[in-house]
C-alpha cells in the first residue's frame, strides 16, 4: 500500500485509524514502525510524527523512543473523545447564536441549504466541516481554535461510521444546530451541538459494535453529557 496523501504523517495516522476500526489493531497491540514504514513505503519519520498525532488522540502510548503501542481503546474511549468536542462546541455555537453576526448567519445559512438536498456521505461531511469551520472561526479565539484542530483523527474518523450509516439524522441534527444558531438562542445552540455529537458517537459505537471491534454494552446510560451541559452552561454565564 503507498500513501496518496501530500501529508504523509496524516496519512499514517488514518492507516492506523483504519487498521483500528477493522479491528486488526487491539489495545495492548505493539506497533512496529520500521513494518508500518515498509508497508506504506515511507521513512520512520513521517509515522513517528503520525503516531504523535494519534498518542494526542490518546489512542497510542509511547512506553520508549523506539516502543510505540495501541492504548486502550474502546467504546469509552470513542465517546470521551465525542463529549470533549461536543463541550468546545458548545461554547462556539453559544457565542455564535448570542453574537448573531448577519455575516455568518448567512454563510451557514447557504451550507444549511446545501446540506437539506445532500445525499452523498462525501459530500455531506465537507458540507458539514465546512458548516463547524465557519462556527468555529466565528465564535473561538486564536487558542479554542487551536484545541478544536486537535480533534483531527479519532472525531471525523469515528463520525464517519455516522455519515455513512444515519445520513438523515446527521442532516437534521445539524440543521437543528443552524434553527438555534439563526434563532440568537445560546443555550438551545449549545444543547443542539451537544445532541449532534452525542448522536454521532452513538452512532459511531454502535457500529463498530457490529463490526465486532467492540463487546456489546453492559449499560446503557450515560450520564456525563449531562454534566457536560450544566458545565458549558455554567461557563458561558
Amino acid at each position: 500500500m503507498k500513501l496518496e496523501r501530500a501529508n504523509t504523517s496524516e496519512a499514517v495516522a488514518a492507516y492506523v485509524l483504519r487498521r483500528l476500526f477493522d479491528g486488526d489493531l487491539r489495545s495492548g497491540q505493539r506497533l512496529d514502525l520500521d513494518a508500518i514504514a515498509e508497508e506504506l513505503g515511507v521513512s520512520r519519520v513521517p509515522v513517528r510524527e503520525g503516531l504523535i498525532q494519534l498518542e494526542r488522540d490518546g489512542l497510542v502510548e509511547r512506553a520508549h523512543y523506539r516502543r510505540a503501542f495501541v492504548a486502550e481503546f474502546d467504546d469509552a474511549t470513542v465517546r470521551e473523545a465525542f463529549e470533549l468536542y461536543g463541550m468546545l462546541s458548545a461554547l462556539t455555537n453559544r457565542r455564535v447564536a448570542r453574537r448573531g453576526d448577519p455575516a455568518v448567519l448567512e454563510a451557514l445559512g447557504k451550507l444549511d441549504e446545501a446540506l437539506a438536498g445532500c445525499e452523498s456521505p462525501d459530500e455531506y461531511e465537507a458540507l458539514a466541516r465546512e458548516f463547524r469551520r465557519v462556527v468555529n472561526v466565528a465564535g473561538a479565539g486564536n487558542h479554542l481554535r487551536a484545541l478544536l484542530r486537535t480533534f483531527s483523527g479519532l472525531v471525523p474518523a469515528a463520525a464517519r461510521f455516522s455519515i455513512d450509516e444515519a445520513l438523515a439524522e446527521e442532516r437534521a441534527a445539524l440543521h437543528a444546530e443552524y434553527v438555534a444558531l439563526r434563532a440568537g438562542d445560546p443555550g438551545a445552540a449549545g444543547a443542539a451541538a451537544l445532541a449532534h455529537l452525542r448522536l454521532t458517537a452513538d452512532n459511531a459505537i454502535r457500529a463498530l459494535r457490529r463490526r465486532g471491534v467492540f463487546p456489546a454494552p453492559d449499560t446503557v446510560d450515560d450520564p456525563e453529557w449531562t454534566d457536560i451541559a450544566r458545565i458549558v452552561e455554567g461557563s458561558e454565564a
